[in-house]
């Protein structure tokens, strides 16, 4: 019999989205596809899917078709499975990897009442602003390893005796359900490669409601476009739509709390950023509609007990709302974020090329599809108007912070821009509509689509490498790597948070996008090392032909 050493969860962790419907969202696969032109394309195509029978035991299909909607217009959610794992040490000392499975617990001589689930989910968005606890809201859940029904999570505010919760115990806020799945021995007719015996985990997240204390009735709304109008005066005007901010069933919460009365730049609160990320925060004094929703993080816990020990796994869920381009993959991914803090700097070799080449394929196939998904005339409006708000010294070899900035004076960054669009005004970088043409926006395609195709896009960087080399954004350096003292000129190699300039948006890549700390996006320093090591490669092998 091997011993157990360690019990984890594949996936660490995973992403849910809202949606009212009550069936959750088939599992889907991006692939890469070519359209009638021969133009290559990602698409999403059906992967195996469960769905979960009334007695809790799982019953595998393959989708026809991805029903992102039900007929009545309902989201369906994106409700991921957690599967647990167990490290075994075997006679010999060596390790197996392996899902936990009715065969596993028979070999540790356990059963399904040797485990415990526990549950926590919580939205602390309020609290980390009001710096208030009771302003946040949590559920938890805990049962044995043999309870398979559905778990609800009713999530209510902490307090202490004569604090006013922001949701009141009678009056929960849904952060959706859990349910351990009931293993099963037996194998499915249709597909016996499923081992079904696998415990797992389902989290299935909440519809994706608002909820606001009884004056929560009624707001402007700011967006009201009613014909070819400019849309900087409308987006700063006063003037618009009235809507109903929560519906009169979801006003439960409680309006004597600092989250009704909170005010941001003030000086009473850290103010996370983006400061003006809450519901009222666009409204004459900027107070707090007291409106939260009802995503949430959630940490799941399943413990083992094994010959008088304890073994823990923990997973985690990251609630948010739908994907509204689901077959568009960002540049720029959680998974991305993770390989930059744990993973070292690719490395960059003739012997990897290849591996390499594929890497840098599939980023600028990304990066078009979140280019292509952007509105790329307002993002440059408002990242210009940031810039207005910043001082610093001439860098004559950077590209233009103001106006100027992707237009024909912007040299030598600019390239293929100004042939496709409409000529702007000097001095202007407002949006207009002018026949409903988003000038920047509709340039994107012609510029970057044509770079999805692997050959084009390869000749491209190896002809054009040091004009890709200077659009690419430094990402910001490691501490280690800035000077004792921030230098006037920006370091060509990283950016620093402390250098004015790199603080300022301008075109190069990816142009007038944000990042968590509302500053220039860039790629991660691992994709930024990866991309200047490749274009170097490029580069001296071009030398090397010559």
């Amino acid at each position: 019999m091997r011993s157990l050493v360690e019990v984890f969860f594949n996936p660490p962790m995973a992403v849910a989205r809202f949606g009212a419907s009550a069936k959750p969202l088939e599992a889907f696969e991006w692939h890469v596809s070519r359209d009638a032109h021969g133009r290559v394309l990602t698409i999403v195509e059906p992967a195996l899917s469960f769905d979960v029978a009334a007695d809790g035991k799982l019953k595998p299909f393959l989708p026809k078709e991805i029903h992102f909607k039900d007929p009545d217009g309902q989201v369906r959610p994106v409700a991921p499975f957690f599967e647990l794992w167990a490290r075994l040490q075997r006679s010999d000392g060596g390790i197996d990897e392996e899902p936990v499975t009715l065969a596993v617990l028979e070999e540790l001589r356990i059963t399904l009442g040797h485990l415990s689930v526990e549950v926590w989910a919580a939205n602390l968005k309020a609290a980390r602003r009001t710096d208030d606890s009771a302003c946040g809201f949590e559920a938890r859940v805990a049962f044995n390893g043999e309870n398979h029904a559905v778990h609800a999570l009713q999530a209510v505010s902490p307090h202490t005796s004569g604090v006013q919760p922001l949701v009141l115990p009678d009056k929960p806020v849904p952060l959706g359900q859990v349910q351990w799945i009931k293993p099963s021995a037996k194998p499915d007719a249709k597909f016996p490669e499923v081992d079904l015996s696998v415990l797992r985990l389902r989290f299935t997240p909440a519809a994706g409601k608002v909820y606001g204390p009884p004056r929560a009735v009624q707001g402007p709304d700011r967006l009201t476009i009613t014909g070819p109008v400019d849309v900087l005066q409308l987006a700063n005007s006063v003037e618009g739509r009235v809507h109903t901010i929560v519906p009169p069933e979801q006003r439960i919460l409680s309006d004597d709390t600092p989250w009704s009365q909170y005010v941001m730049v003030t000086g009473l609160y850290e103010d996370p950023q983006p400061q003006d990320g809450y519901d009222g925060s666009d409204d004459g004094t900027n107070r707090s509609w007291g409106v939260v929703d009802d995503s949430c993080d959630a940490v799941i816990t399943v413990s083992v007990a094994w010959r008088g020990n304890r073994y823990a796994a923990q997973g985690r869920v990251f609630v948010g709302p739908p994907a509204f381009a689901p077959d568009r993959r960002p540049f720029y991914s959680v998974a991305d974020d993770l390989a930059d803090r744990d993973l070292p700097l690719k490395t960059v070799t003739p012997g990897n090329f290849d591996e390499v080449k594929a890497e840098v394929v599939q980023l600028f196939r990304r990066v078009f599809e979140t280019a292509a998904s952007m509105n790329m005339d307002q993002a440059r409006t408002e990242a210009l108007q940031d810039n207005e708000g910043m001082s610093a010294p001439p860098a004559p070899r950077l590209p233009q912070t103001g106006p100027a900035s992707m237009t024909q004076q912007d040299e030598p960054y600019i390239d293929r821009v100004p042939d496709l669009t409409l000529n702007q005004p000097p001095g202007d970088y407002t949006i207009s509509v002018r026949g409903d043409r988003l000038s920047y926006t509709q340039a994107v395609p012609f510029v970057h689509s044509q770079l999805m195709e692997e050959a084009i896009l390869i000749d491209f960087l190896r002809r054009r490498h040091a004009h890709v080399r200077r659009l690419l954004r430094p990402a910001f350096g490691l501490i280690t790597e800035w000077h004792p003292e921030p230098l006037p000129p920006p370091d060509p190699n990283f950016r620093d948070p402390r250098v004015v300039r790199d603080l300022m948006h301008d075109m190069r890549m990816p142009p007038y996008m944000r990042d968590a700390y509302y500053v220039p996006l860039s790629l991660t320093r691992r994709q930024y090392r990866m991309m200047i090591d490749f274009l170097d490669l490029l580069a001296q092998q071009d030398r090397a032909d010559a």
